[in-house]
């Protein structure tokens, strides 16, 4: 009878006796390099793929307005550089951008305007699906949700009951959303001068629905802003004279005389200027 043992022995010779003896985490790394390679050049691919929509994406975060076919050649760039793997966050944010600017400019035309709102929240909550923490993408959220709901009730103005209650509450809705996504964007606590200027302006436009906690957030906001110089205090004069809740601004500057007085002075220099 065949000793066990013999079979032990030809098992370990047979594996000593390839060239994989010992080798095994070499190869291991070889498949996992070439992963990562093949996973580069389809990042690499996409992104080239997307670089029509670089300069419209950095016009309107300057504040300009791109034509409409720049606007849907960026669009059609970043609709296939996503058809890629690996594609990131950012990518479906500047998407979602786009397709809001595409839906403001059609304001007042709900066939159009409507399914380009939708197109937008899609695209940022996929955004938001691989960087929960971006507070650019929960204030964008908050923008179309904002829109969306001005163009409901804009239809509602029009149409007869019962279809007119319905819209208002889709709109009603929509409101509902937006003060949600605004306490995400709170919550994220990106600190960028930009998103801490849009939170205080989009709490400001919202604060007798604001939870008492958000309420303090937001007042936290405007000695946040000082801490930007020039900048942030000229942002603080804007939102003193565009709403009638400046007394929030007023008690919390309260708190700080020196940054309450260079406040003052800048705010004097305004109302000279007209």
């Amino acid at each position: 009878m065949r000793d066990v043992r013999d079979g032990h022995r030809w098992a370990g010779d047979w594996w000593t006796g390839h060239w994989w003896a010992g080798h095994w985490w070499t190869a291991f790394g070889v498949v996992v390099g070439l992963a990562l390679v093949a996973s580069g050049v389809s990042q690499g691919l996409g992104a080239w793929a997307a670089r029509p929509a670089h300069s419209v994406v950095a016009d309107l975060g300057r504040g300009l307005e791109p034509d409409r076919t720049d606007l849907l050649a960026g669009v059609g760039a970043l609709e296939g550089s996503l058809q890629w793997p690996g594609m990131h966050a950012p990518a479906y944010g500047s998407l979602a951008l786009l397709q809001l600017e595409r839906a403001r400019r059609a304001a007042g035309e709900p066939g159009i305007s409507l399914p380009l709102i939708d197109a937008g929240v899609a695209a940022q909550r996929a955004a938001l699906a691989l960087a929960p923490a971006r507070g650019s993408g929960w204030a964008r959220l908050v923008y179309a949700d904002t829109l969306l709901a001005g163009e409901l009730h804009a239809q509602a103005i029009w149409a007869l009951s019962p279809e007119a209650e319905a819209l208002e509450a889709r709109a009603a809705s929509a409101r509902a959303r937006a003060l949600l996504a605004l306490e995400m964007a709170f919550l994220t606590r990106d600190l960028g001068f930009s998103l801490v200027r849009w939170r205080r302006a989009a709490a400001r436009e919202r604060w007798p629905a604001l939870r008492p906690w958000l309420r303090t957030a937001a007042r936290a906001e405007v000695l946040e802003l000082t801490r930007y110089g020039a900048q942030g205090m000229d942002a603080l004069v804007d939102l003193y004279l565009a709403t009638p809740g400046h007394f929030v601004i007023d008690e919390e500057l309260a708190a700080d005389p020196k940054q309450r007085g260079i406040f003052e002075k800048r705010l004097a220099r305004r109302v000279r200027s007209g």
